[in-house]
């Protein structure tokens, strides 16, 4: 038995195989049905289905998805794959359980996440999962890819508006954003869905490095924002900095990222145990599991799926 896991973000989507892990190949479409819409949402699903599948159907396949938080999405979207010809067991839930697979399967701890979103979730003893954040770019995900550029970019408006001080992120931002001015940054940003957004985080870290003190301050806000986050959900459930197992995931927090440098330094002042750093594909793999336990019925992972989104 072979089981497909595929983990579909905000800017990429990657796939893998349970048990052994390897990859699938092919360019998986990065669609999310609240930003692009149901039906692009199931035509690319179908696609990135047959292609990290190739010759051979699975036995089970389990997909992460942004943006799914419902059974009845959920459901509208299996559907959708099985109308287009693929009849084989799928779930499809939301992208924070696979992450919460991949970073807590074995057992209680924390997993703080920052790519094109962010959240933090917590395993109790009893399996069960309490999750913090996530909430979408206009009411939560803070210190992800999104906020952070879109907090540099307030910066530039301020600062343009006397509100704030001077700052070098003003060049740098709308020259990334190949805007007409820097008046003009809102309204280029408006245009341009979350990924395209967070894709620029680059440009706020080489201004950071360069000494900016704008810029240094978006990030150490970030950061408080995540470390907020992992701390209610460690609270909830019922773990502590000192004790719990932390892994951490996602790009703005991959090991060459400034932002993990400083992740670290502030949870070595906390006195937390060292974080294992997942790497990209750890969420497709944690997908991958999700469809064998499911496919099994195999407590407590089989529940989460079933749960479809936290």
């Amino acid at each position: 038995m072979n089981f497909l896991g595929l983990d579909i973000g905000g800017t990429r989507g990657r796939s893998a195989w349970y048990p052994d892990g390897v990859l699938a190949p092919g360019e998986v479409p990065a669609v999310q049905p609240a930003v692009h819409g149901l039906d692009a949402a199931i035509a690319g699903l179908a696609v990135a289905l047959r292609t990290a599948s190739g010759p051979s159907a699975p036995t089970a396949a389990v997909v992460a998805m942004a943006g799914v938080g419902d059974q009845a999405t959920s459901q509208r979207l299996i559907d959708g794959v099985h109308a287009a010809g693929l009849g084989w067991p799928l779930a499809v839930v939301g992208d924070v359980v696979a992450a919460a697979a991949a970073g807590l399967g074995d057992g209680p701890g924390l997993l703080l996440w920052s790519g094109t979103g962010s959240f933090a979730i917590a395993r109790a003893a009893d399996g069960e999962l309490h999750r913090v954040g996530g909430r979408g770019y206009l009411l939560g995900d803070q210190g992800s890819g999104y906020d952070l550029v879109r907090r540099a970019a307030a910066a530039v408006v301020l600062a343009l508006d006397d509100l704030a001080p001077p700052t070098a992120l003003t060049v740098a931002l709308t020259d990334a954003f190949a805007a007409p001015s820097p008046a003009r940054l809102g309204a280029v940003l408006q245009r341009l869905d979350t990924g395209q957004v967070a894709a620029r985080l680059p440009v706020v870290f080489d201004v950071a490095a360069n000494g900016d003190a704008v810029a240094n301050e978006v990030l150490s806000a970030g950061l408080d924002g995540l470390l907020s986050l992992a701390t209610a959900a460690l609270r909830r459930a019922g773990l502590d900095w000192c004790t719990a197992s932390l892994a951490c995931g996602g790009g703005v927090l991959a090991p060459a990222s400034p932002l993990s440098g400083l992740l670290h330094e502030r949870l070595r002042a906390l006195g937390a145990a060292p974080a294992i750093t997942l790497d990209g594909y750890a969420a497709a793999r944690g997908a991958a599991r999700l469809a064998h336990d499911w496919f099994l019925r195999r407590s407590p992972l089989c529940q989460w799926v079933e749960r479809v989104s936290l």
